[in-house]
């Protein structure tokens, strides 16, 4: 799998310039290139400082978005929600912020490093690739195969509304 194809193999994209979805394959040390047409969409990934919130979600997807403010928002809340905890919850609430949020740093040219565990999150290891999703200023990261196994509902239902008059 190449990156760095023109966009112009996705027709839709001219039609709705608030989506985007792309495969991308996962580099070496767990890198990623983001697609020059949804680095064009989303100013706030090219300030590199402080890197990025990576929020794990059920269903093997992740959100990323700009650490500043949203990463040091999150844990002010994780902090606020261990210290009202009792003793015997604070390990499982830490343990549990541990999964969901991580923080994810880009190399010398800005290509987002993921930290194992969204790696494994993603089950990008076994595909070689996760799928890039943006819509709304808005970007996730998804498992390849998850988005696979979801194909088939939304083309299931553009069809439908295709058929609408």
């Amino acid at each position: 799998m190449k990156t760095g194809r023109p966009p112009n193999w996705n027709p839709v994209a001219a039609l709705c310039h608030d989506v985007w979805t792309d495969v991308v394959p996962l580099a070496s040390k767990g890198r990623i290139v983001v697609p020059v047409s949804v680095r064009s969409r989303l100013p706030w990934l090219a300030n590199r400082e402080g890197g990025l919130l990576g929020i794990t979600e059920t269903g093997r997807f992740a959100e990323l978005m700009p650490w500043e403010p949203h990463g040091r928002q999150a844990m002010e809340a994780v902090r606020r929600a261990i210290d009202a905890a009792d003793a015997t919850e604070r390990g499982e609430l830490a343990l549990a912020a541990m999964d969901r949020y991580l923080r994810l740093t880009s190399d010398g040219a800005g290509r987002p490093l993921l930290p194992g565990a969204l790696v494994s999150h993603l089950d990008a290891e076994a595909s070689s690739c996760v799928r890039v999703f943006m819509r709304d200023a808005r970007l996730w990261l998804w498992s390849e195969r998850q988005w696979q196994a979801e194909r088939a509902r939304r083309i299931a239902w553009l069809a439908e509304r295709e058929a609408l008059p």
